[in-house]
């Protein structure tokens, strides 16, 4: 016989186990087993055991993932679903019908948890937090890309350009035809690194050790995205970190981090020194003229922020924080504008004729004169229409992936809560009802009275609705400034057709052998 004891104890077990494992896996499994039937009810390709759909990704190399997506959306149709290993299920839309309403909410704006693997690298910045913390960072971070900002930003815009024009000049001279797009890359890095933190860095003349650590360690945690992202058994943190791979990935983190702290540091001394000589009176002429002339770059309008005077609220950043958003801009302001860059100067080296329409606006707005008006290059309407044309065929993010924080219906299809989007840029601006010849390079594709017509979400190059980028002002004031430069003292000659690309959609839009052109120089 047991013991009224040992009765009440077994019970008080079986209570406990039933609270802490079976009620929740009962919970789980109720939950996940209508989140699988929902799943079910859309198209998709076979799933195979533990690996979903992901194995065709990870058996071919990743030069074959855009062919291998372009067959299930063409097969599937523009909404279907793809098994990401066992337990993670992902929904794909390729039509502006679907992603219309996903970017029209204000509800649906919290990125996919899958971007969780960038905060070990960007914390929970603009790009990955959600919630009051993202609202609270996008009013915060809205100063930094006012128009003034960017106005004086236009300097370093023109001499970074020139410095590109000097240096292709002399890859001109050394081969026939190359690949144009690493310069492009360095030129847009020598960019964000004095716009963002405030640092000349020179990338496209020289770099010193420390620095091309850096820009190394930048490479290699962005490309390990994709990777992890199509090996579901490197999902888990534990798993990816003790894996080659995770390794690496984490000496490429603190690399970055020790670089971002080093510059914060050195910028808030300046700042604060700065402020305690105004207090005290500046003893130096020419170094109150040096303050007063240095340009603010995006980090100093953090700390301006966060430090600053003033009556307003102060929004107090933490180190950790400001390096957050520096690293995110770092990483989002550079790769994606080189990349629409390089497409702007590849459809205009295969389309000689609007090549030359744009060369005669270029000199007919600028003449002689370096692209140092911001008022001028507004003037450029065409070039403006050339980019944009570019960005719909070759937009530099080609997806984007949401959470969905309510159940929604799609095409018919019902979505529930915590259903992870996909939004194929890609594949929607090819879209042959709203863009006839979708594959044709058109820049009449985007005068007024052809935008007018269109749906407001039918081209989103950079995102759209409330959680669209905030520097694209910022990109698109580049792109202009640098495609400007190349075009008004270059001829382009785009050596590879578009079928002979091999395009990369890794987290930024890239072609695996770059973009090969002869450059002939204008007189």
């Amino acid at each position: 016989m047991y013991s009224v004891t040992e009765v009440l104890v077994a019970l008080l077990i079986v209570i406990l186990v039933w609270i802490l494992l079976v009620s929740p896996l009962q919970q789980w499994y109720s939950k996940h087993s209508r989140f699988c039937h929902l799943m079910s009810e859309l198209p998709g390709p076979k799933i195979v055991p533990l690996f979903g759909n992901t194995y065709e990704f990870v058996e071919n190399p990743l030069n074959k993932f855009t062919e291998l997506l372009t067959h299930m959306i063409k097969t599937h149709g523009p909404i279907f679903r793809m098994w990401v290993g066992p337990f993670t299920c992902t929904v794909h839309v390729s039509s502006w019908r679907y992603a219309e309403s996903i970017f029209n909410s204000s509800v649906h704006i919290d990125k996919s948890s899958l971007y969780s693997f960038l905060h070990s690298w960007l914390g929970t910045g603009l790009l990955t937090s959600t919630g009051a913390k993202w609202h609270l960072r996008r009013k915060l971070l809205t100063p930094a890309f006012h128009r003034s900002v960017l106005d004086s930003f236009q300097e370093v815009f023109s001499d970074k350009s020139d410095t590109l024009i000097k240096i292709l000049e002399v890859e001109r001279k050394k081969s026939e035809s190359f690949d144009i797009a690493p310069f492009i890359w360095q030129c847009s890095l020598d960019i964000i690194c004095e716009t963002a933190m405030g640092t000349k860095m020179n990338i496209q003349e020289s770099v010193s050790k420390n620095d091309t650590a850096y820009l190394k360690a930048i490479s290699y945690a962005a490309e390990s995205g994709l990777y992890r992202l199509l090996r579901p058994w490197l999902h888990p943190q534990l798993l990816f970190d003790i894996s080659p791979r995770g390794r690496k990935y984490k000496k490429s983190v603190e690399i970055m981090h020790s670089f971002t702290n080093k510059v914060i540091q050195e910028r808030k001394k300046e700042y604060l020194d700065s402020k305690r000589m105004e207090v005290n009176g500046f003893t130096d002429e020419n170094e109150k003229f040096r303050i007063k002339k240095r340009r603010m770059a995006f980090i100093d309008v953090l700390i301006e922020t966060t430090l600053g005077d003033g009556e307003e609220e102060k929004h107090h950043l933490t180190d950790e924080g400001i390096r957050e958003e520096v690293d995110t801009f770092m990483f989002e302001g550079h790769d994606t504008t080189a990349s629409g860059i390089s497409w702007t100067i590849y459809l205009l080296g295969r389309h000689p004729d609007i090549q030359e329409e744009v060369a005669r606006e270029i000199n007919e707005v600028f003449g002689q004169e370096s692209i140092k008006s911001t008022q001028k290059l507004s003037e450029l309407r065409l070039l403006d229409r050339c980019i944009h044309e570019s960005l719909r065929l070759y937009p530099s993010v080609p997806v984007i992936a949401r959470e969905l924080n309510k159940e929604v219906k799609l095409g018919g299809h019902t979505l529930p809560a915590g259903t992870e989007l996909f939004i194929h840029m890609f594949y929607m601006h090819r879209d042959k009802e709203l863009f006839p010849e979708p594959e044709k390079f058109n820049p009449d594709n985007f005068l007024p009275e052809a935008c007018e017509k269109r749906p407001p979400y039918a081209f989103v190059p950079f995102s759209a609705g409330p959680r669209n980028c905030i520097g694209q002002k910022f990109a698109m004031q580049e792109a202009k400034t640098v495609v400007a430069s190349i075009v008004k003292n270059y001829r382009i000659e785009s050596i590879e057709s578009p079928q002979e690309l091999v395009l990369l959609m890794e987290m930024i839009l890239r072609s695996q052998n770059g973009i090969k052109v002869r450059l002939h120089p204008r007189n």
